[in-house]
């Protein structure tokens, strides 16, 4: 099935090559009025193979939706395993280190007894973490036009906003316990874990977000 170009980004492209406009500055005009990028490179080949006579070859498509859907939720389902374990063992090692004087009972026993469940999850996830990322990473270096799946994107801005509600909870837990006067270090030591890990996971898929805009906007100057 042959697809047919939209009629008004046909007639834009015809107008703005008149004018001497480069493919990448007329890229970068039409996705800055909402086209999406792929788009318009279609209208661009039907553009050229109009001029040339010529239809353009077809090939291999490297954008693959279930796959990349498989690798961002596995990779997100072990990003959250493995930081929720590294947090109960933090958690577990503080409530060790530093006993509540006004507990009755010591519960540092009970709470050991959950440290291998924990260690053992963080065992067998993060390497698959890390060897899922590898092969994402590796992907979107061979296969740049990745970085503008709607999976990753819609995956990873999900990360990112639990990232942030984690963190935001934090500063009111911090901010409540404050104001009522009953910080201690057990506590602090606690927030401060939570918010390291979630501040962690946030930083770097924001970062990979920045990185990606930077990497386009270096594509369309």
């Amino acid at each position: 099935m042959t697809h047919t170009p939209p009629p008004e980004v046909l007639s834009f492209i015809t107008a703005a090559k008149e004018k001497g406009a480069s493919d990448e500055a007329i890229v970068g005009m039409l996705e800055s009025e909402g086209w999406p990028r792929p788009e318009i490179w279609r209208v661009l080949t039907r553009y050229y193979e109009s001029l040339s006579g010529v239809k353009a070859p077809a090939g291999r498509k490297s954008t693959t939706p279930a796959k990349d859907a498989f690798f961002y939720l596995l990779s997100f389902a072990t990003l959250a395993t493995w930081t929720l374990s590294v947090g109960s063992i933090c958690f577990i090692l503080i409530e060790n280190w530093i006993p509540d004087p006004l507990a009755r009972h010591n519960y540092s026993t009970p709470m050991l007894s959950q440290m291998p469940g924990e260690l053992a999850a963080v065992i067998v996830t993060f390497p698959i973490y890390l060897l899922v990322m590898r092969l994402i990473l590796s992907e979107t270096r061979r296969a740049p036009e990745k970085l503008d799946s709607g999976v990753r994107k819609w995956l990873t801005y999900l990360a990112l906003l639990i990232a942030a509600g984690v963190m935001i909870g934090d500063v009111i837990t911090f901010l409540t316990y404050f104001l009522k006067g009953e910080l201690t270090a057990r506590f602090l030591s606690k927030v401060a874990v939570t918010l390291a890990i979630s501040g962690g996971v946030f930083w770097y898929y924001f970062g990979s977000l920045r990185e990606a805009a930077r990497g386009k906007a270096d594509e369309t100057h």
